[in-house]
This record gives C-alpha cells, sequence and structure tokens, in this order.
C-alpha cells in the first residue's frame, strides 16, 4: 500500500476518499523485480482524526508497525510518523514528516521525507558485526482522478545515502481503478530502488506491482 496515497485519500473530499475516519483498509499485493517474486498484505486505520495505525508483512518474513500523527494547516494535510520494521538480520527505524493538499476536485501534490536507520541485529550479539546505514528519503508526488472511477499518480524519490555516500533516484507511476468497496491498481517503478522495505537488495531493474486496497 502506498502510504502517501492512503494519507491522502483519508483527509481530503476527492473521489478516492472516505469520508468515515475509523474505517479500516486492508490491502494485499504482488511485486516482481529481478526475477524475484514478494506478496504483502498490509493494513491502515485511521483510528482518530489525528492518530492512525499502519502494518504490513511480506512474504521475506519481514514485519512493519507504525503510528502518525496529523493535522490540517491551511489547506494542508501535514503529519509526522514513526514506523518499525524487522526483518531476519536487521531493524528498520524509521521517522519523517509528510504534506499533501488538494488542488480543486481533481488533483493532488503531496510531499514526504524521513529519516531511515538499518541496524543489524548481530550487533547485538556480536560487536564486532555491528552496522548501522542511514538513508535520508525523500518523495514528492501527484494525482489525477480524471473521472470518478480512475486515479493516475506519479511519484519522484531521491533517497540520500547518508552511510554510503551518493544517492539513488527513482520514478513511479500508478493506475488505481475505484469501484466501492474494492481498488485494484498496478504500479511501474523504474530508476535504482530497494526490492522491499525488508530487503538490503537495490536494483537498476524496472519492477511491476499489482495490487489491491479494501475499504470498509
Amino acid at each position: 500500500m502506498n502510504k502517501s496515497l492512503t494519507l491522502l485519500c483519508t483527509v481530503f473530499a476527492v473521489p478516492c476518499f472516505s469520508a468515515d475516519h475509523k474505517m479500516p483498509e486492508f490491502g494485499l499485493d504482488v511485486s516482481h523485480t529481478d526475477d524475484e517474486w514478494i506478496v504483502t498484505a498490509s493494513g491502515y486505520l485511521q483510528a482518530t482524526e489525528e492518530w492512525n495505525i499502519s502494518a504490513e508483512v511480506d512474504s521475506t518474513g519481514y514485519l512493519e508497525l507504525g503510528t502518525g500523527y496529523g493535522i490540517m494547516l491551511g489547506q494542508f494535510y501535514t503529519e509526522a510518523f514513526v514506523s518499525y520494521g524487522r526483518a531476519d538480520l536487521f531493524d528498520v527505524y524509521d521517522a519523517g514528516l509528510f504534506t499533501g493538499t488538494a488542488l480543486g476536485d481533481d488533483w493532488m501534490v503531496y510531499a514526504n521525507s524521513s529519516h531511515e536507520w538499518r541496524k543489524s541485529v548481530l550487533g547485538k550479539s556480536f560487536p564486532a558485526l555491528e552496522n548501522t546505514n542511514r538513508e535520508w528519503k525523500n518523495t514528492v508526488g501527484i494525482s489525477y482522478a480524471p473521472v470518478d472511477l480512475i486515479t493516475l499518480g506519479y511519484a519522484y524519490n531521491y533517497d540520500k545515502k547518508l552511510t554510503e555516500g551518493g544517492h539513488r533516484t527513482n520514478h513511479e507511476v500508478r493506475v488505481t481503478l475505484k469501484p466501492k468497496w474494492v481498488e485494484p491498481y498496478v504500479k511501474y517503478t523504474f530508476g535504482e530502488h530497494r526490492v522491499s522495505s525488508g530487503s538490503t537488495k537495490v536494483s537498476e531493474d524496472n519492477s511491476i506491482e499489482l495490487g489491491v486496497n479494501f475499504n470498509f
């Protein structure tokens, strides 16, 4: 599930958004990169007008839990968020800020910036294997709903590798169908990107993701 779009769809009164902030969303997606298939199940709940919680687990065994606190600042929804993820060999900590606004009835723009730590769990038992990688992750995106049943999205991602030095960039293009209760989508990513949140593997090959979100 795309967290940025989920946040926007929770707040603004445009075709992809729900007015009931306490109704949960569930998602299931399959992604393919470098002949590797990963299945991810996710959930999102706007528990109150300000607080939300989220969770996801994928077929590699990676589990992530997160929460955010968001408010309206003028026409902009702004949210501070944190998350913790656990893979077999490392923990992932993320803290950041998201903001977005609707431009009329059909357009949305958003931006996301966060600081991510990936820390080896082996270092707890073997200090010589202690390793922490830090990244500054940034996204800017736009979403357009030409008709009520379709949303088109584009996002540009820039990740600064604070520990290793250098950076990577990639682009995402997404098409979402929006019938009632169920939202199937396809997302295409091109450019250097991490294969999944719970993976250390970074690929320059294009990837495709097919998924569906359930809104009740």
